[in-house]
């Protein structure tokens, strides 16, 4: 092969792109994340993540789903009266943020940045092995592997979709140790073998170091837990 392709899109599908990166390329592709004010608003989030490419290694389609969509109904592009020579674009069904291009100065012309969420979770996975992803990242990251293997034999078991619950254990890496990294959320789903009943279940945690004891859910204080528990104790089941 003479490039190695990553692909990504909206949430509802009607909008894709393909980067392709060529394996003799002089120029290379950046993992970058972004905490300032510009980003932050158009993100709605404190810390926006993005893979900038030199735009010649960037293609997308859009699809329609009805006789009535255009093109330019589906990609929609904003430009900020605070960053003139700025487009960024989104889904204009299902809102996803795509991707920002400046002309702010020469050298930004030559390239756009895709926003990192917006890629197919296997193509996020496969940005460590493209060498994409800072050094410091990939420090203490020797599970991986592991990781992922235990996510895809958990997904199957419960007949969850890969996409939607399978993490990125290089970004889990990234924010262990961190204020994020206390906070820890999985979620699951059992179906019965007649199919008739269905229990899903999603569990918040926030753990202290420090702290000895038990992390609790984060929806429930620890004195309420106690409280409930002692209640519980003088309640008698009577058949």
């Amino acid at each position: 092969m003479d490039h190695h392709h990553l692909h990504g899109g909206c949430s509802c599908g009607r909008n894709r792109y393909t980067i392709h990166i060529p394996q003799d390329a002089s120029e290379v592709a950046q993992v970058f994340f972004d905490n300032g004010a510009a980003h932050r608003r158009s993100q709605a989030t404190p810390l926006s993540a993005w893979l900038r490419v030199p735009l010649s290694w960037y293609q997308s389609t859009t699809y329609a789903f009805f006789e009535d969509e255009t093109h330019n109904s589906i990609r929609r592009s904003y430009t900020s009266p605070y960053e003139e020579g700025s487009q960024r674009q989104f889904c204009g069904f299902c809102g996803t943020p795509l991707s920002y291009w400046t002309e702010s100065s020469a050298g930004d012309a030559d390239y756009i940045s895709l926003t990192l969420g917006s890629l197919a979770g296997s193509d996020l996975r496969d940005l460590e092995d493209l060498g994409l992803l800072p050094q410091d990242i990939l420090e203490d990251d020797e599970d991986d592997t592991e990781k992922i293997h235990n996510d895809t034999s958990h997904t199957r078991s419960t007949g969850m979709s890969r996409e939607a619950h399978e993490g990125l254990p290089w970004f889990e890496t990234m924010v262990e140790g961190s204020q994020l990294g206390k906070m820890k959320k999985s979620r699951g789903q059992q179906q019965s073998g007649n199919g008739r009943y269905k229990v899903e279940w999603e569990i918040i945690e926030w753990t202290d170091e420090g702290d000895n004891e038990a992390p609790v859910s984060a929806k429930r204080k620890l004195g309420e837990v106690v409280e409930d528990d002692s209640r519980m104790s003088d309640v008698h089941v009577q058949q």
